[in-house]
């Protein structure tokens, strides 16, 4: 019995000592647990000077895993979701921990063409330009960027800034960040002429790891997109009435009966211009000072009738280049848009700058130059009569380089291929997209229809062979699209080339507007247009004629050394 009692007595003390122990160790593990939460929530991001975009990421643990990014929300690319999916290829005898991506801060400059253009001989012949002195000021690019980016470094770009609200943190479909633009206040305003524009890059937030799917932002996001709609048909109505009611008020002039007429027309055009404006987010006072009239924010839909007028300001007989500006500038519109209309307010503002313009149809799927409907036949196609007009101003010119500017396919894959497929690199010192088409739409949500069982996957194919009746190009400019792949497999960009995309998250032809963005780089800039004015509510349409899209315009050409001759101070003897 004693024996026995000794033996528990010693079991007990045992027993004991081993729950000690154990506390103590649960508490210490604890302690440590606390501590990397700490960790993670509050300075997981470290960040590392860096140039170019680029630099060693530093890994933070997590407490859990990120969610698939294939359930990302608005703005998750198709087919390229696999870039986060790294946890499943650890070891079952690790803890499911996600690598986050450290933080770039990085202060670049002004980003330089590698190749600055000398200009060759003129020719001369025609009548002369109308002499207009351009007011350009030149920009300075205060740089004090901090992107993001992950450990993948050909992913897409997002173009979601870092000044947005939560309520607009949408989840990007690329998690590599390029620059943003701001502008100074009294440039926002556009109280003067807009044509100077004082531009400075500001950081864009990154999505590091894919986030689950927000139906509230979706819903915000897809409530924007069909302001854009509604507020772009409701500027072509009332542009329409501006125009006739110009025209009329050109043609019964101020005599026929005691000019009633003529002051009621031109009390309508006045109103509709007014309503334009507000509809495109262009200030009432906006202004151009040159030779040109620029009616910023309103189209001149009139033009659809006459497709191969070219718009003021562009396609002058040629008279020598500017000698402050040495690179002319090729506009390029957008699917079903001619050139006479697309450029109604960017031809003339661009000419009023000072600027060599030039503008041609292109993509038309027929043999009547005259067909209103341009820029929709197969793309590759289209690249090569773009390829062919480069070559024609060059050798008109005698410049060494151009500077493409385009809207939707004009400012996205059609330029892209060339300058990516076709050596455009060699020929082209700037590339300036306008609600462009980089990388695919989902056309508000409707190409995830194919996904539906049973119904979607029968109907897509038919679809898609009714819309290529009307030109390759709609169906080409799809997200997901194999011609996606041709024109960005290599990477978005070329070195040489300075980039720049401005987009609106009002925009509901490529969504989500962050598919517009073009992957990070040092010669790369993305403008999403609500982080300069946060009342800006154009759409896809009305993006090319308002004001504050022309203000960065000639920002970014600013900006562009090659494009611009830099003033000379006489030496004092």
């Amino acid at each position: 019995m004693s024996m026995n009692h000794g033996g528990t007595r010693v079991r007990r003390s045992v027993a004991m000592l081993c729950a000690v122990l154990w506390a103590l160790a649960t508490m210490w593990m604890a302690g440590g647990v606390a501590h990397a939460d700490g960790t993670s929530t509050k300075d997981s991001t470290h960040s590392s000077a860096s140039e170019g975009g680029s630099s060693t990421p530093k890994p933070a643990k997590h407490d859990k895993p990120t969610a698939d990014p294939t359930a990302a929300g608005e703005g998750a690319a198709t087919g390229e979701s696999n870039t986060q999916k790294s946890n499943t290829e650890k070891s079952n005898t690790e803890k499911s921990d996600t690598e986050k991506s450290g933080t770039e801060n990085s202060d670049t400059g002004k980003a330089t063409a590698t190749d600055p253009p000398t200009t060759r001989g003129t020719h001369k012949h025609g009548t002369s330009r109308p002499a207009g002195k351009p007011k350009t000021a030149a920009a300075t690019t205060d740089t004090t960027s901090s992107p993001k980016s992950d450990t993948k470094p050909d992913t897409k770009a997002d173009a979601t800034p870092a000044a947005t609200t939560p309520a607009d943190g949408d989840a990007a479909p690329r998690t590599t960040k390029a620059k943003t633009v701001t502008v100074s206040a009294a440039a926002a305003t556009l109280a003067a002429a807009p044509t100077a524009a004082k531009v400075a890059t500001a950081s864009v937030t990154p999505s590091a790891t894919a986030s689950v799917p927000n139906p509230i932002k979706q819903i915000a996001q897809f409530a924007r997109q069909m302001t854009g709609l509604a507020n772009d048909l409701a500027l072509i109505a009332v542009s329409l009435v501006n125009n006739l009611a110009a025209a009329a008020a050109s043609t019964i002039g101020p005599k026929p009966f005691f000019g009633l007429p003529y002051n009621i027309a031109k009390t309508v055009a006045g109103t509709t211009a007014i309503a334009a404006k507000l509809l495109d987010g262009t200030p009432l006072d906006a202004v151009s000072e040159g030779p040109y009239k620029v009616n910023y924010g309103v189209p001149d839909l009139l033009a659809w009738l006459n497709p191969v007028k070219s718009p003021a300001g562009a396609n002058l007989p040629f008279t020598g280049m500017s000698a402050d500006h040495p690179l002319p500038i090729i506009l390029l519109n957008g699917t079903s848009a001619t050139q006479g209309v697309n450029w109604s307010v960017g031809a003339p503002a661009l000419a009023n700058a000072g600027y060599t313009v030039y503008t041609f149809n292109y993509g038309n799927t027929t043999t009547n130059p005259y067909f209103p409907v341009q820029a929709t036949t197969d793309i590759r196609k289209s690249a090569q009569e773009l390829s062919d007009e480069v070559d024609r101003v060059l050798n008109e010119t005698g410049a060494d380089k151009v500077i493409l500017i385009g809207h939707s396919q004009g400012g996205g894959i059609m330029p892209s291929y060339y300058i990516n497929n076709l050596h455009g690199d060699e020929k082209v010192s700037q590339f300036i997209g306008i609600a462009p088409s980089n990388h695919g739409t989902n056309v508000d949500g409707l190409v995830d229809l194919k996904n539906i069982p049973i119904l979607g996957p029968a109907l897509a194919p038919l679809i898609y062979r009714i819309v290529d009746l009307f030109g390759a190009a709609w169906t080409q400019q799809v997200v997901g699209s194999p011609l996606q792949q041709e024109t960005y497999g290599a990477g978005d960009t070329r070195p040489g080339v300075l980039y720049t995309t401005i987009a609106s998250k009002f925009d509901w032809v490529v969504t989500p507007y962050t598919q517009q963005a073009l992957a990070a780089g040092p010669n790369v800039t993305n403008i999403v247009l609500q982080d300069l004015y946060p009342n800006y509510n154009a759409g896809h349409l009305g993006i090319v004629f308002s004001a504050p899209t022309w203000t960065a315009v000639l920002g970014a050409l600013a900006a562009n050394p090659a494009a611009n001759v830099a003033p000379t101070t006489a030496l004092a003897a």
